[in-house]
């Protein structure tokens, strides 16, 4: 279980229409759509630029979103039945598990603008425990990685930092919490806007905000634009 054994990759995207509700006091619902989009993008470009993922799967249950990652290269997984998002993911890994038996997997959030190559490989990859979680910054996983991927039952939801690290540790597993500011921020608030805007960043997320002018609307001087744009 060295740092350089293969990874497969999983991200989790919820549908285009219901995501990013919290932002709506400074973007329309066809703007937040736009971010989701984005974001997931740049998520996406951050896997291919690591040499030790082999496989990327978008696990979704939203038509748009499966087009998306079919564009990019990425494996399309339904979300499950029942169970939630820990439900597919369970359901998602066992699948991997068959594809790819002797990889790690890399479970990571579709919304994290900051995320590039050399920080997954740097931070994440790196990092010599069994088990590896990237917190976010309100208590949750923004990233896990397991090695190997069935060492531990999957949690995602608030606080679910705590309980996977409890769950490693339970399981008799090494275990490393990271956190790092970039591998934190995922964009659910107003106040993530602006936190984002503060750092240096390039990449479909930054160019949509840039053109959409966030900072002004942060300000109070614009409201959300309710038309729909399309991203060059």
């Amino acid at each position: 279980m060295t740092p350089g054994r293969a990874v497969a990759a999983l991200v989790p995207v919820r549908g285009l229409a219901e995501g990013k509700q919290r932002l709506a006091a400074v973007l329309s619902a066809a703007e937040r759509r736009e971010l989701i989009i984005a974001m997931l993008e740049d998520v996406l470009a951050a896997l291919c630029g690591c040499a030790a993922v082999k496989s990327v799967a978008v696990v979704t249950g939203d038509a748009a979103v499966a087009a998306l990652a079919g564009e990019h290269g990425a494996a399309v997984l339904p979300d499950a039945a029942e169970g939630g998002l820990n439900g597919s993911l369970a359901g998602a890994r066992a699948w991997l598990r068959t594809l790819h038996p002797a990889a790690s997997i890399l479970i990571l959030a579709a919304d994290l603008p900051l995320v590039t190559h050399a920080l997954l490989e740097d931070r994440v990859f790196a990092a010599g425990a069994e088990v590896v979680i990237a917190r976010s910054g309100d208590g949750g996983t923004n990233a896990l990685l397991l090695r190997p991927p069935a060492v531990l039952p999957l949690s995602f939801g608030p606080g679910s930092c705590a309980r996977h690290r409890a769950a490693a540790i339970v399981a008799g597993r090494s275990v490393q919490v990271i956190d790092d500011p970039d591998l934190a921020l995922d964009l659910d608030r107003p106040a993530d806007l602006a936190a984002h805007l503060s750092r240096a960043a390039s990449g479909r997320t930054r160019h949509l905000l840039r053109r959409l002018r966030i900072h002004e609307r942060l300000a109070g001087g614009m409201p959300p634009d309710p038309v729909l744009r399309v991203l060059p």
